[in-house]
């Protein structure tokens, strides 16, 4: 009785802890930390920029990151720059997928060459997410999303620009639902 009862024990132990991605609800980060998201389509936007979503994506997974800061990554590369890695903001000598500043914010003493090629800036901004504990420790979108827009790119409207790629990160989060059902199912 005592081994039925402790086998119990541990099978809801296992139950509650499935990664909500398997139950419907939204993505963790340590629902398989270091397995890329996949997006087959992203709604608005063409092949090339779902290429380079998927790239952001595989970046953030090599480097140990989960579904939550993948998505919020991608989510923010979309609001800086529509996943156009040779986006140029001349306002602010900004360039690249994430919008890297030249004149002193990460951009500095980087080459515009450098900073409008996606692998360097996905790099670039990777580097920078390692600086934040709290990036790392989030364990739902929304967290991973304020987390790196208010440590990581560090806008001057920071309420405003989470809220804004929060709207975004639930598109992005929505299409990478449909692509790891999809291949749970396959």
């Amino acid at each position: 009785m005592k081994k039925l009862y402790i086998g119990l024990v541990v099978a809801a132990l296992l139950l509650a802890g499935l990664p909500e991605a398997l139950t419907g609800g939204p993505l963790v980060a340590s629902a398989q930390a270091g397995t890329a998201l996949q997006f087959d389509r992203l709604a608005g936007y063409s092949r090339a920029q779902t290429q380079i979503a998927n790239r952001i994506a595989a970046g953030f997974a090599a480097a140990g990151y989960g579904p939550a800061q993948q998505i919020a990554a991608v989510s923010v590369a979309i609001r800086e720059s529509t996943l156009n890695p040779g986006a140029h903001n001349r306002g602010c000598s900004c360039y690249g997928l994430f919008q890297m500043n030249r004149g002193g914010g990460l951009g500095k003493g980087h080459s515009i060459a450098n900073l409008t090629d996606p692998d360097y800036n996905i790099a670039l901004i990777i580097k920078e997410a390692r600086r934040v504990p709290s990036f790392a420790a989030a364990k739902t979108v929304d967290q991973a999303v304020s987390a790196f827009v208010r440590h990581v790119t560090r806008p001057a409207d920071k309420p405003g620009v989470v809220r804004a790629t929060m709207r975004t990160a639930r598109q992005v989060e929505k299409a990478a639902n449909r692509r790891k059902t999809a291949s749970v199912l396959d």
